[in-house]
């Protein structure tokens, strides 16, 4: 490899606030905030889901009936009466 062309490696963390889960992993990606975790400060990145707050892998499902999904959940109700 040559030298001075690659990024520097080093730990950060990736905090999900909404599910106050922390995973330290390596990174060459530039932060400016900072964690404490497990008595040590080290730079992280907030972000928005992880595996502890997604519903994929959480099992549970999160529907906002709002506008556009009631018109489709209407038309869905309408097309199974139809069938029957």
């Amino acid at each position: 490899m040559k030298t001075g062309i690659h990024p520097e490696s080093r730990d950060i963390l990736l905090v999900d606030r909404s599910a106050d889960f922390v995973l330290k992993v390596k990174s060459t990606a530039k932060t400016v905030d900072t964690y404490e975790f497990n008595g040590e400060t080290l730079p992280c990145i907030f972000i928005e889901s992880s595996s502890a707050s997604h519903p994929f892998y959480t099992g549970e499902q999160k529907i906002l009936k709002t506008g556009a999904v009631d018109k489709f959940y209407a038309r869905m109700k309408k097309a199974e009466s139809m069938k029957k």
